[in-house]
């Protein structure tokens, strides 16, 4: 025999935040936005398509060539089809299962949600300070910490930290001004008006 009954969510800090997270995600990858929310979402992810084709591949050239001693014809080959081809794919992977969450529930989805939370994050907070890093003179092959590539990376890991707190707060607001609108609309349709 079927019920109606739905078993009530579980109250636990650890579920609240995943149910937070992927309400939040919902919100950031398929929501209405404003131009700064658009911009927060864009920048990013033109940087991380420019950091997986770009900066991953030359890594791998550079330690090929320099440290593991192969010319620069292997080092290109090692780039360009064991790296670069494999991580397009990982883009195009990223992207189609992204777009396949849409509107959909349940563990497998809210787990794709999740991963692109934890991309995000990494991305704002690590990877694009990681390319200012680099910008401004910093460098992992060789060794290179320059003060001022130091402090550009300092700056950015705040900014990026400032423009999630800002999404937060956006989404907040947004979700807080359309549950009111769906209280109201449910209020005026029990009142029969």
């Amino acid at each position: 025999m079927s019920t109606a009954y739905s078993v009530p969510p579980r109250r636990d800090l650890i579920s609240r935040a995943s149910r937070e997270i992927d309400d939040f995600m919902s919100w950031l990858l398929y929501g209405s936005e404003t131009w700064l929310v658009a911009l927060l979402k864009g920048v990013p992810l033109f940087l991380f398509v420019y950091f997986v084709l770009g900066y991953i591949p030359n890594y791998a050239n550079t330690i090929t060539t320099l440290y593991l001693g192969f010319g620069k014809d292997v080092g290109f080959l090692v780039a360009v089809i064991l790296i670069g081809g494999p991580t397009f794919t990982l883009l195009l992977i990223l992207a189609l299962w992204t777009q396949a969450a849409r509107g959909r529930r349940g563990f497998a989805w809210s787990l794709i949600r999740f991963l692109d939370f934890l991309q995000y994050l990494a991305l704002v907070l690590f990877i694009i300070p990681f390319m200012l890093f680099n910008l401004a003179g910093g460098s992992l092959i060789p060794l290179s910490f320059p003060l001022q590539a130091l402090g550009l990376g300092a700056i950015a890991v705040g900014g990026g930290a400032m423009g999630l707190a800002y999404l937060y707060f956006e989404y907040r607001r947004i979700t807080r001004r359309e549950a009111e609108a769906a209280a109201a609309a449910a209020a005026a349709w029990r009142s029969g008006g």
